[in-house]
């Protein structure tokens, strides 16, 4: 036993919240090892004296505290990583692998911060893949649904769950699925990483997988026979496959009548191809096709831009560019900041822009209207999609107008 609590000192002797205690049991010492940042020592001490107590021997403790009992060093070095407690007897014929009493280093279950759903349960997903798993399954209380596990990752291993519905997702889909991902070999870090597991798509506006931290979304994809991932420290269900249709439309558009939830759909659809063409038209009737315009509007496009130095389409990249970074700054900054940032860039920038005759009324009009257009779209990641895809169009409608936005 020396010879194995030496190692376990040696291998982890420059981690400062390692911890190797000693507990006096029956008159025997036994050892306890772990992390102090993953196990709460002292709540564990006492579990321990508890189990004994109830116990009639050490050998009979071991029992009693889990059934992973004798395992080899190998096993006791990733049960320590994993975050358990291990046990050991002074002997060294002894040691079990305990569930600690872990530290508290969860969320508990908070509203969402990134949607906001209407008329619907304000619960959002946490990092807790276990927890995350529960709420689904509080929800879709049914045998039908399927729950698969993975530990996927070379250096971090990350514990990976996959739901879906018997029946309902394509058993095709589930298992080409499963193959991708037991085939997963490197550390999945991020969401693109998962992402990219399951291939490029290079003519897509869209990726493979939509993050929601909304159970009532992923409830909604499960009974639409999609395939549903977790991965743990992740407050996000991630939702496979994720097509094109689904940036327009949500599971709580399903709380409105009929006729609203289309009205609601049709403007995001109003909201992206403005997003998509209203810069670049902007361009290619001012600066390409000018003779489209009736006389008395083409006059007034024409006084809006008198004394402007820049040619319609650098006044225009020049403002797009601009608008994108405040909202890129309004997104990284705190939100006690945000909000300043936004007077500031949106209004007192615009209309000083405007005063020193650098960019027209007109343009800052269509800006205004394709910010908040782009907003219209459903989900973070869509809505950058789509700011991505107006500067392509754009410079179409620099070199051959109307006709390189319609070619689009």
């Amino acid at each position: 036993m020396r010879n194995i609590v030496k190692e376990m000192e040696s291998k982890f002797s420059k981690h400062a919240d390692f911890f190797i205690a000693e507990e006096l049991v029956y008159k025997t010492v036994i050892y306890l090892i772990g992390f102090n940042t993953l196990v709460d020592l002292t709540k564990s001490k006492l579990y321990v004296q508890q189990m004994a107590s109830r116990s009639a021997s050490v050998k009979a403790l071991f029992l009693n505290l889990s059934s992973q009992i004798n395992v080899d060093t190998e096993q006791i070095i990733k049960a320590v990583l994993a975050g358990n407690l291990v046990v050991l007897s002074q002997d060294g014929e002894q040691n079990a692998v305990v569930d600690p009493i872990v530290q508290n280093l969860r969320r508990g279950i908070e509203e969402p911060k990134n949607e906001s759903p209407i008329q619907s349960s304000m619960d959002a997903f946490g990092e807790d893949i276990n927890i995350n798993v529960g709420l689904i399954r509080k929800r879709l209380n049914t045998e039908r649904l399927c729950h698969c596990s993975y530990q996927v990752g070379e250096l971090e291993k990350r514990k990976l769950s996959m739901l879906y519905i018997k029946g309902r997702a394509p058993n095709s889909l589930i298992e080409k699925v499963n193959q991708q991902v037991n085939q997963i070999k490197t550390d999945i870090e991020t969401i693109d990483d998962l992402n990219k597991q399951f291939g490029q798509r290079r003519l897509s506006p869209v990726s493979h997988l939509f993050a929601t931290e909304l159970p009532i979304q992923v409830i909604h994809s499960l009974k639409k026979n999609r395939i549903v991932f977790f991965l743990d420290n992740c407050p996000f269900a991630l939702v496979f496959p994720h097509l094109l249709w689904d940036m327009l439309g949500s599971a709580n558009d399903r709380n409105f009548p009929f006729v609203l939830s289309i009205m609601i759909r049709i403007f995001r659809v109003i909201g992206v191809v403005a997003t998509l063409i209203l810069p670049a038209l902007y361009v290619a009737l001012v600066s390409v096709n000018p003779e489209v315009f009736k006389t008395d509007l083409a006059l007034f496009v024409l006084k809006s831009r008198e004394g402007i130095p820049l040619s319609a389409f650098l006044e225009t990249i020049a403002m797009v560019v601009l608008v994108d970074l405040i909202l890129e700054a309004i997104v990284r900054l705190p939100k006690s900041v945000g909000p300043a940032i936004t007077m500031v860039g949106g209004i007192i920038l615009g209309q000083a822009m405007v005063e020193a005759k650098l960019v027209s009324n007109l343009l800052v009009i269509v800006i205004t209207a394709v910010v908040i257009a782009s907003s219209a779209v459903i989900g973070m990641q869509n809505s950058l999609y789509i700011h991505l895809l107006k500067y392509p169009i754009l410079i179409l409608a620099s070199l051959f107008g109307i006709l390189g936005v319609l070619w689009f």
